[in-house]
């Protein structure tokens, strides 16, 4: 979906899609699938228990019991994880609202999927300093760095977002490449949303470590590789015409 508003708009980026869409649909699906095999039980628990028993009085106590504690394990670990999702979709709003505001030739895609099944992209920038493949991270704790790793409380996360942008950025690479689309360099980065990691703006192993407070410097900065006008409409329109068929 193209975002206008004519004439301010026309000052800034043209913006598709809505940021944080994928966490907020997909997040509590994710979340919420393990209360269907609990349910699942808890019915046949019942249809074993009545109205011809074929457990005793002792078994179906225990197992009551033991789908309560189940039932409280999963709402304290649902409501966990429906915060964690939660939360990353409102540092992906938060970094929308700041490229939305990047200058007139830039495009901004936000929540976007090019193929069923593949990598879905935070943010991508298409500018004249390149293409920017973006990995939000709205985390709370520490941040820092080790062996060109992100460590999170001093532990390697679930999911690494060194490998998973360098992957995005692999995929998006080969997509257009598929699509026969100009050759441009196209930079991945990670953005710490509300917290700034031990050692600030850097670059790890070719993927660009960033804030949400300096953001828009790492557009400005980035000049080495100018990209002509009609390949980034090219790169833009593809793109497009993937987010239309959604």
């Amino acid at each position: 979906m193209k975002s206008e508003n004519e004439p301010t708009a026309s000052r800034f980026a043209t913006v598709y899609g809505s940021p944080g869409q994928g966490p907020r649909t997909m997040g509590p699906l994710r979340v919420f699938w393990p209360l269907a095999p609990i349910c699942l039980a808890a019915g046949w628990l019942l249809r074993a228990a009545l109205p011809f028993p074929e457990l005793s009085t002792t078994q179906a106590g225990l197992l009551f019991i033991a789908l309560a504690v189940a039932l409280a394990f999963f709402t304290i670990w649902s409501a966990q994880r429906l915060r964690s999702f939660l939360k990353g979709a409102e540092g992906e709003e938060k970094v929308a609202r700041i490229l939305s505001f990047l200058p007139a030739g830039c495009t901004v895609f936000n929540d976007l999927q090019l193929a069923d099944g593949g990598p879905a992209f935070d943010h991508i920038v298409i500018s004249p300093s390149g293409v920017f493949v973006i990995e939000t991270k709205n985390w709370s704790g520490e941040i820092s760095f080790e062996k060109g790793q992100v460590l999170y409380n001093g532990k390697t996360p679930g999911r690494p977002p060194i490998k998973q942008v360098k992957e995005a950025a692999a995929a998006l690479l080969n997509h257009l490449s598929e699509a026969q689309c100009p050759d441009v360099p196209v930079h991945p980065v990670v953005c710490f949303v509300n917290n700034r990691p031990q050692g600030g703006l850097t670059n790890i192993g070719g993927v660009r470590i960033c804030t949400d407070i300096d953001l828009r410097d790492l557009f400005e900065n980035a000049l080495e590789n100018p990209v002509g006008e009609g390949a980034c409409a090219i790169i833009a329109a593809e793109l497009a015409r993937c987010l239309d068929e959604k």
